[in-house]
């Protein structure tokens, strides 16, 4: 294992989980986790998630794909007009996510299979969530917003992780208060 990979468990002091929502069917993962990002740093339940994805469709390209797709700018762009710090950051590496929980910087990821075909027809994916934790055992963990946990809790195996996390180019959005 690598030198920079914790032997022991690594967790956010920050209560993510505690302002977990649920995307149900939809397409809304980056709003909601934008949701549970700024409601986890105001410490209360001050943006609706539902109504933060309504709202992203009606500004439309380029912030986002109405019912589809919220790009990673435009999450930074929600982030900031909330009041909060922001930075979308391409080729981050493994060792810069382990540093981010060691010092409880709010991380949110982007994984997928963009490129991913079934019996000739396109099924890509990705998908955003909150890194809020490492176990050696268990991997890493998430406050997932596709999860209807109610603690919102998954967690996934670091090799998995990174196969989903290089497709989608080792995207992460940093996240703090201004």
């Amino acid at each position: 294992m690598k030198a920079w990979i914790p032997e022991e468990r690594v967790e956010l002091s920050l209560p993510v989980a505690r302002f977990h929502v649920h995307q149900r069917d939809s397409n809304d993962c980056g709003p909601y986790c934008v949701a549970m990002v700024t409601n986890t740093l105001y410490e209360g339940p001050f943006v609706n998630a539902a109504a933060l994805a309504a709202e992203l469709d009606q500004r439309g390209f380029p912030e986002r794909i109405p019912g589809w797709a919220t790009l990673p700018w435009g999450i930074v762009a929600s982030l900031r007009r909330l009041g909060l710090r922001a930075r979308w950051r391409v080729a981050a590496s493994l060792k810069r996510l382990f540093a981010n929980l060691r010092q409880n910087c709010l991380t949110i990821v982007i994984i997928g299979e963009p490129l991913r075909f079934v019996e000739r027809r396109w099924q890509g994916w990705s998908h955003y969530k909150i890194l809020v934790a490492w176990h050696p055992d268990r991997g890493l963990g998430f406050v997932d917003p596709f999860t209807a946990r109610a603690d919102g809790m998954t967690w996934q195996q670091l090799d998995e992780f990174r196969h989903q996390w290089v497709w989608m180019g080792k995207q992460i959005i940093e996240v703090w208060r201004a």
